[in-house]
């Protein structure tokens, strides 16, 4: 059941919302945890029994912590201070071994069915140079949908009850019901328990402004779909299913399609889940805010898919730049090379393996990887190269403050952020380096590759609607909801008619497209 279909929009949440909405407020909880598997196995079917799996070790790993945690509080000054100690010590050991246990156990059931087949065609590519011709059998597993998402959800509860962050959920359906919430099961947002919590278990009464403003945002988000990105899907499948026809400015025109397309499917995605959600009166995080906006490639990354960068900083990054052997290494570093090098590099290795995980949570390939490579190059080179251009260019730091300056960041990191999407969407890093290398070939065919001169219309039109939109919000700082709302009633329902009319009108859809699947429902 994809979230741009009619049977979604029309009839599924239609439904689900009736039925949580009738029902007495303590019910609705259990409303919502009825559409969610409806949802699921309606979509991924038998392949529900590993979300099922995944939310019993993540209850049950909860409830271990917070039965540790009881116990440790319960700790009393009557037993003789060594004692008590040693009963702590002695906790606090089980708690580390509980939340390593669980962590080890969600992400292995990731490892498994996502990364082992990679590893095990990898390791027979290199078999198939050695003596023998010894080859491995590789399975070929069917992933469960969201589970790249629903694992690393589950994984932060059980750090965040280890850390005391969140109360563990009492029963088993309430984890369900967190994991398995459909508006953010196959795409995300990455939202946290305790924040979501609150309104999945006690939700807020009905709401005719929730309603209508998640009725506006799902519009909006269809409108990214269906208008720009399922258009700009068929030039850009013609040139990177078939890129050894194309050169030059056709690779160019297809690589700035593919980041309009991502971006317009994946943030059009997010408005419809969360225009779904907050009709329930439950809030989702927010995952974009004006990306191409952005003055670095850091600043960009902390716009883009944001759920999942703070997910990465805060679980992963940020443990391994304080871990023992970083400890270690910033020691050994600092009596060799210097305490410049002691703060550095620990944070460094640490930023490098948290943009491998970056790459390789998008897909399990070594393209993947090469693309989280790539962005970490991007951003060691560029901090390394800092002191140079600052001795070379004194006046860089007031430059900086200009508006001349500051557009050229902006086109400049738009530009390395195509070059990555360039890599992130060919068909394997040898795919990805030839169209590198051809786009310094002139291509003489005709631009208009699958799509005639209105589309291209439409799209570049959409574009620039679309920048509009963000400078708008960026220069006001307010969401464009809520001034629309400020509106006199005939404006508000005009605009609302009008971008309807425009999806009707414009809508990418017929026997000359062929609309495609959320791309990041694929990982």
């Amino acid at each position: 059941m994809s979230y741009n279909s009619f049977i979604y929009l029309f009839v599924f949440l239609g439904t689900v919302w009736l039925f949580w909405a009738l029902l007495p407020q303590k019910w609705r909880p259990l409303a919502l945890l009825a559409g969610s598997m409806i949802f699921y196995v309606a979509t991924a079917r038998r392949y529900v029994v590993f979300l099922l799996l995944a939310a019993g070790v993540t209850w049950a790993a909860g409830l271990l912590l917070g039965r540790l945690d009881e116990l440790q509080a319960a700790t009393g000054p009557s037993l003789p201070a060594p004692e008590r100690k040693a009963l702590k010590k002695r906790i606090s050991a089980m708690k580390k071994g509980g939340v390593a246990v669980g962590a080890a156990a969600l992400l292995g059931l990731l490892l498994w069915l996502k990364y082992l087949p990679f590893a095990l065609r990898s390791t027979n590519t290199l078999l198939a140079r050695l003596p023998g011709h010894v080859s491995i059998t590789v399975p070929n597993y069917v992933l469960p949908l969201g589970l790249s998402f629903f694992s690393l959800m589950a994984v932060s509860y059980v750090v965040d009850c280890y850390r005391g962050t969140a109360k563990p959920a009492a029963h088993y359906w309430q984890v369900l019901l967190y994991l398995s919430f459909w508006p953010h099961v196959v795409e995300g947002p990455f939202d946290r328990f305790a924040t979501v919590a609150p309104t999945l278990f006690d939700p807020p009464r009905p709401s005719y402004r929730a309603v209508t403003f998640g009725a506006q945002r799902i519009v909006w988000g269809m409108f990214k779909k269906v208008v720009i990105a399922d258009r700009a899907n068929m030039y850009v499948k013609a040139v990177f299913d078939d890129w050894t026809k194309y050169s030059g400015a056709a690779i160019v025109v297809g690589t700035l399609l593919y980041t309009l397309q991502l971006y317009t499917e994946f943030s059009g995605c997010m408005d419809i889940v969360l225009g779904s959600a907050e009709a329930f009166g439950v809030p989702l995080a927010e995952n974009f805010r004006q990306p191409f906006l952005s003055k670095t490639v850091g600043e960009f990354w902390r716009r883009w898919h944001i759920t999942l960068g703070a997910w990465l900083r805060e679980y992963l990054f940020q443990p391994l730049v304080i871990s023992k052997p970083m400890m270690r290494l910033g020691k050994f570093c600092r009596g060799k090379f210097g305490a410049a090098a002691g703060r550095n590099w620990p944070v460094w290795i640490s930023l490098c393996l948290t943009w491998a995980a970056i790459g390789l949570w998008h897909g399990a390939g070594w393209i993947y990887l090469l693309y989280g490579m790539y962005y970490f190059a991007i951003q060691f080179l560029g901090e390394l190269a800092e002191p140079t251009l600052l001795k070379l260019l004194p006046r860089l730091p007031g430059w900086r403050k200009t508006k001349g300056y500051q557009l050229f960041q902006v086109l400049r990191t738009f530009a390395l952020v195509n070059l990555g999407m360039l890599l992130f969407r060919a068909n394997g890093a040898q795919a990805a380096l030839q169209m590198l290398r051809s786009l310094a070939t002139p291509y003489a065919g005709s631009l208009l590759i699958k799509l005639d001169a209105r589309d291209l219309a439409v799209l570049a039109l959409g574009a620039l609607f679309l920048l509009g939109v963000d400078l708008w919000q960026a220069r006001h700082g307010v969401g464009l909801r809520q001034a629309v709302e400020k509106k006199p009633l005939p404006v508000r329902w005009g605009i609302y008619i009008g971008v309807v009319l425009l999806i009707m009108v414009f809508g990418a859809y017929g026997d000359n497209y062929d609309p495609a699947a959320f791309i990041y429902a694929q990982f």
